[in-house]
């Protein structure tokens, strides 16, 4: 299965390791991580809403994304 973007934040938001990466680098570090092209354009053009819209996490404590 291949790794979204929702996996990605929710990763960053456990593993202070990949955080570090991700300031340093986000684009590297999402590429890394296995994000498809069109979810890294969403990170470099730090398209935040279309990145809201596809966080549909409503089982889980809701998230201030923020990065």
């Amino acid at each position: 299965m291949a790794k979204s973007i929702v996996d990605f934040l929710v990763e960053l938001d456990t593993n202070s390791k990949l955080m570090e990466a991700y300031k340093r680098d986000p684009v590297t570090t999402a590429s890394d991580y296995g994000l498809s092209q069109e979810e890294l354009t969403l990170i470099k053009e730090k398209n935040w809403d279309e990145v809201s819209k596809r966080f549909d996490d409503t089982e889980k404590a809701i998230r201030v994304v923020n990065y």
